[in-house]
């Protein structure tokens, strides 16, 4: 019994179903499969944060890594404040939740320049020594590179909607006719 059975089968998983990744890499049958994929949609299918080789600096500096994360709560609870202050009412919410995902999209696929400048942010010692970052005018400068004016336009055309619904709600409910 020296013969050595393939490290993945898929019609015999392991005893316990579980995959050790490793062995999918020595496996010629996947490792085929996933290039193949890969050729389909023209490139590296990658999941998570797009840093490029500065993600393998982030990844090694846990201090960094951290600061990453109080940067992005920041800026959370940043584009929060300033939303709030707009008085958009009803729509603040939806208008906030939209822009909370709109800066962790940008967030993990930064460009070059944006993500220069996040590097720059996460290496300013002064702004990490609190539970938030209390500069306002830094992270409402990034909040300004890393939203696009496209972004705007779909948070102020998410909040539109979420108005105008609220209202066609109310005018069903209490049976308001035209």
């Amino acid at each position: 019994m020296s013969q050595q059975e393939p490290p993945y089968n898929q019609s015999t998983p392991n005893q316990d179903n579980t995959i050790n990744p490793m062995d999918l890499l020595k496996d010629e049958e996947w490792l085929r499969k996933a290039i193949e994929a890969e050729d389909k949609v023209g490139g590296n299918i990658g999941a998570g944060l797009d840093w490029g080789s500065a993600f393998g600096e982030l990844m090694l500096n846990f201090e960094l890594l951290g600061r990453l994360k109080t940067l992005r709560i920041s800026l959370n609870r940043e584009v929060r404040l300033l939303l709030n202050n707009w008085n958009l009412g009803t729509a603040t919410r939806v208008a906030v939740k939209t822009a909370k995902e709109k800066l962790l999209q940008r967030l993990r696929l930064p460009t070059p320049d944006v993500r220069g400048r996040i590097l720059a942010i996460l290496e300013m010692d002064e702004l990490y020594c609190e539970e938030f970052i209390s500069d306002q005018q830094i992270l409402r400068e990034l909040i300004g590179i890393l939203l696009t004016q496209s972004d705007w336009e779909t948070i102020a055309a998410v909040a539109a909607d979420s108005l105008k619904a609220q209202i066609m709600q109310q005018v069903s409910v209490e049976k308001i006719s035209a």
